[in-house]
């Protein structure tokens, strides 16, 4: 394994036909933050979802290492990494039910 100067997470595994690059996904990370970040095009979101097994709107685990493409935009990449810029752009989607999150009229409706 070839650490590079990209960022601190990104890993780059060399094989003799091929370069295939890693990177873990941070908290709150989504497959299109890996993909701004990783190749600086969120189109290759769909490229890392193939190249992984995953559907696009998966909830990524923290820690997992995935497989990206080659860099598309080499400015946007760039500037993420040296203006240290991470995107986490996933929501929590912790739903809050029951009756004692329930308004009068609003959700819990008295008949």
């Amino acid at each position: 394994m070839v650490r590079t100067n990209i960022a601190p997470f990104i890993v780059l595994n060399r094989c003799l036909f091929s370069l295939k690059m890693e990177i873990k996904v941070l908290n709150n990370q989504s497959l299109f933050d890996i993909a701004l970040q990783a190749t600086g095009s969120i189109e290759a979101v769909f490229d890392i979802a193939a190249l992984n097994g995953i559907d696009i709107t998966d909830d990524l685990p923290v820690g997992i290492p995935l497989i990206v493409p080659k860099v598309v935009n080499r400015q946007i990449v760039e500037y993420y990494r040296v203006n240290g810029i991470i995107p986490a752009t996933a929501l929590e989607t912790e739903m809050n039910e029951g009756i004692e999150f329930w308004a009068i009229e609003y959700d819990f409706i008295v008949s």
